[in-house]
């Protein structure tokens, strides 16, 4: 008898959990912008003027692929995002500051998606410093999260 309850209510959860959403078929929630949200291409050359200092990123699971560009004391950034780049503004920075930048800086698109970028610096160079690593969190619309590892530098132009 105890185990027939006990399979019964294994049963009873295991339909809730499977339970079809609306007229009898199960609804299947796929993200809208996960697969459009890693690049396709990389980003063209960025120059920098002098004394002027840019922030340089590359997918790390790509790294001939140059994905991010952000110009110091900005607030905006390239993100090289299906075939041609996007444009993201800068919504707010937080962390340890390394040269002009900081370690955790969040941006939004135009079409509404979100993207958080944390770094870890790494071992300083002539003109820059290394990003040891780093990952982007873009978020689209409907909350689907696309996890992207970076690498990557601070560089600046002397004068």
């Amino acid at each position: 008898m105890r185990k027939s309850i006990i399979a019964f209510a294994v049963f009873g959860l295991t339909a809730c959990v499977n339970a079809p959403e609306q007229g009898g078929q199960a609804i299947t929630r796929q993200p809208a912008t996960a697969i459009t949200s890693l690049p396709k291409s990389g980003l063209g050359p960025q120059a920098l003027a002098p004394g002027e200092c840019g922030l340089f990123l590359w997918s790390q699971t790509d790294i001939s692929t140059f994905i991010f560009f952000s110009r110091a004391a900005t607030g905006t950034a390239l993100f090289a995002q299906d075939v041609k780049p996007i444009e993201l503004t800068q919504t707010a920075a937080g962390g340890d500051i390394f040269g002009q930048f900081k370690t955790k800086l969040s941006y939004s698109a135009n079409n509404g998606e979100q993207y958080a970028l944390t770094m870890t610096p790494g071992e300083e160079m002539q003109g820059g410093q290394r990003i040891e690593s780093g990952l982007f969190t873009i978020t689209d619309l409907e909350g689907w999260q696309t996890k992207l590892p970076v690498l990557g530098l601070r560089a600046c132009q002397p004068d």
